[in-house]
């Protein structure tokens, strides 16, 4: 059994496995399944990574794994001293939920924000997840076609696949929120919670937790007609990561990192990277083990 587990992580590791489509490169990365049991171990609100490293061991995503963009504010490129972080994703079938911890550690940690509006999180130390639950890519902001309406534009944007912004802190308590119409319901339970804090200063250790629903249909003003995309062992997703740097103020860029390495993932879902989904039993074969992260402590 942990031969093969050992094979199945190498294959998936290196996007050998079957059934790949790359939105971007020929890498795949994976997301571990966290059954219930497992659920009930994470805790949002603990401002803590420790949860993450024993439910699903070590971290998926480091920052080296990200490309820096020349073009956005100083173009800073990769420095331990100045940003650096860890990321660990995950996902729930029966919730149809994709879920992030992280923890980001910077020299200046910049948040000024004020609360109650989750769309102008961006504009602080965060971070940017974007997903296509479907693969299907696309323009996805409502920018698709210069003769829409304005509403028209409303229906579409984030329609396809959505993006996503969360923070540590916050004074009102929301740490995650989408950008695009119907937030009042797409950021709230069941579809999105999050949490987080910091500590130190010069540097800060950020912490930042939380899930979120990715849509291959979002009618943002009818949750009854949207449709979530359903989440299975072995399947294909689209995502994306962006952490940005600022140093001087919100929305001063120090530097901007993204995991594809590509230009306006804003706007293009066929500039994510490829996610696959690994089943807790490990690509549909039935262990005795419960989650993923006792998989993958059995193999060392």
């Amino acid at each position: 059994m942990k031969r093969l587990y050992g094979l199945l992580a190498m294959g998936l590791i290196l996007g050998l496995t079957s059934g790949a489509s790359a939105h971007i490169g020929e890498q795949v990365y994976l997301l571990f399944e966290l059954p219930e049991a497992d659920l009930a171990d994470i805790d949002l609100r603990d401002a803590s990574i420790a949860d993450w490293e024993d439910v699903v061991g070590d971290a998926q995503l480091v920052t080296t794994d990200f490309f820096q963009d020349p073009t956005v504010g100083d173009g800073a490129q990769y420095d331990p001293a100045d940003l650096d972080y860890r990321i660990w994703l995950a996902w729930n079938g029966n919730a149809g939920t994709i879920w992030m911890g992280m923890e980001r550690i910077d020299n200046i940690y910049i948040n000024e924000y004020a609360g109650g509006d989750l769309g102008s999180l961006w504009r602080q130390d965060a971070i940017e997840f974007m997903l296509d639950g479907d693969h299907t890519g696309g323009d996805y902001t409502g920018s698709a076609d210069e003769n829409w309406t304005d509403e028209e534009k409303d229906l579409n944007n984030n329609r396809t696949a959505q993006q996503y912004v969360a923070i540590g802190d916050t004074p009102d308590g929301r740490h995650v929120g989408y950008l695009g119409k119907g937030t009042e319901w797409v950021n709230a339970l069941p579809y999105a919670d999050g949490g987080g804090g910091s500590t130190g200063d010069g540097p800060t250790t950020t912490i930042i937790e939380f899930f979120v629903t990715p849509f291959d249909d979002l009618i943002w003003n009818s949750p009854d007609d949207s449709v979530a995309s359903p989440l299975f062992d072995g399947k294909i997703i689209g995502f994306q990561i962006s952490a940005q740097d600022m140093d001087e103020g919100p929305s001063d860029y120090r530097a901007f990192h993204t995991l594809s390495g590509q230009a306006a993932t804003w706007r293009f879902a066929e500039r994510f990277v490829d996610g696959r989904l690994v089943g807790a039993g490990g690509d549909g074969t039935a262990v005795e083990e419960d989650s993923w992260g006792r998989i993958k402590a059995s193999l060392k």
